[in-house]
């Protein structure tokens, strides 16, 4: 019972880590919106 237990744990351990880094993956791949873009421009030109 407690091996079962425990390997159980583990399982859900590692599905909630790959499903967080799956999400992260997710949000980092979607595009900047066009208001960070364009700050990120401006301030490029200000350290110029």
């Amino acid at each position: 019972m407690s091996t079962a237990f425990w390997i159980i744990i583990a399982l859900v351990a590692v599905g909630t880590i790959a499903g967080g880094l799956l999400r992260m993956r997710a949000w980092l791949q979607k595009p900047a919106p066009p208001e960070v873009i364009e700050a990120a421009r401006r301030r490029d030109e200000e350290d110029d």
